[in-house]
C-alpha cells in the first residue's frame, strides 16, 4: 500500500512539474551590421584649414561651413567596397 501511495503522489508531482516546464511563445529579436573589412589608409597627416568659423553662421541645426577637399591615399581596399567621392552616385 506504501508503495502505491507513493507512485501516486510521484505521478502526482510529475504532472504538476510538467505544465511549468511547456516552453512558452517567445519573439526573439536579432540586431547587427554587416561590415566590410576597411581598407588600409596610407595617408599619416592630413590637415584642413577650415577658415574662421563664425557661431552666427552656425546657430541653426544643419548649419554647416564651406566645403573643404581632403585627399587620403587608401590601399588594401577589398573588391566588394563601394566608393565615393563625396557625390551622389549609383552605388550609395
Amino acid at each position: 500500500m506504501k508503495r502505491l501511495h507513493k507512485r501516486f503522489l510521484l505521478a502526482t508531482f510529475c504532472t504538476l512539474f510538467t505544465a511549468t516546464l511547456q516552453a512558452a511563445d517567445v519573439t526573439i529579436t536579432v540586431n547587427g551590421r554587416v561590415v566590410a573589412k576597411p581598407c588600409t589608409i596610407q595617408t599619416k597627416e592630413a590637415n584642413v584649414n577650415l577658415g574662421d568659423l563664425y557661431t552666427r553662421n552656425l546657430q541653426q541645426p544643419g548649419s554647416a561651413s564651406g566645403w573643404h577637399n581632403i585627399t587620403l591615399s587608401l590601399t588594401d581596399c577589398p573588391i566588394e567596397n563601394k566608393y565615393s567621392d563625396g557625390n551622389r552616385d549609383r552605388f550609395n
